[in-house]
């Protein structure tokens, strides 16, 4: 008998013919809108995150994924964001927040 273990990868989880990775945006960035660079198994690829993105949204790259055995068709990658909260603002900052947060209320 063979015994075969994978190991996992550092960056991809796969699900299928499908990958999963990871990204981490700031704040500003998940508000306000960006271009990343995402790892793929061929490279690295831009992405655009929309502005308004909320954490734990999964966005798809088609064909980025794993080829099926005896087919013809590839898995995606979906790329999961996590939003970073910044933990420690200076005065300055707390105070753009809060005028930030009146502002949304109304």
């Amino acid at each position: 008998y063979l015994v075969v273990e994978v190991q996992p990868h550092p960056t991809f989880r796969r699900e299928g013919n499908d990958l999963v990775t990871e990204v981490t945006v700031t704040l500003p960035q998940a508000l306000l809108g960006t271009e990343l660079s995402v790892p793929t198994l061929e490279g690295s690829v831009v992405m655009k995150i929309p502005a308004g993105t909320q954490g734990g949204s999964t966005f798809r790259l088609r064909g980025k994924g794993v080829p099926e055995l005896r087919g013809r068709t590839v898995g995606d990658e979906l790329v999961k964001v996590n939003v970073e909260i910044p933990k420690n603002l200076n005065p300055r900052q707390k105070e753009l927040v809060e005028e930030l947060a009146r502002s949304l209320q109304g």
